[in-house]
């Protein structure tokens, strides 16, 4: 079955839904950017603009608590 680019798979839009929800936002982050880079031939540029912005649409709690979690840190 051909996917077009413009929808990410259900299988991947499942696993990073469940690992964001889970608070491990950073590994589907990861996910997504390997995928991009890989599956839709992206620059990794801007493979990682792609994914925060995904991320700020879908996810915007676990991802406001992971960069204030990253600040934190630092």
């Amino acid at each position: 079955m051909q996917q077009s680019k413009m929808n990410l798979s259900d299988d991947l839009v499942v696993l990073l839904n469940r690992l964001a929800l889970n608070g491990d936002i950073r590994m589907a982050g990861h996910v997504l950017h390997a995928y991009l880079i890989r599956f839709w031939k992206m620059e990794r540029d801007d493979a990682t603009r792609f994914v925060i912005c995904y991320f700020e649409k879908h996810y915007p709690k676990q991802l406001q608590w992971y960069v204030k979690k990253r600040r934190h840190r630092n």
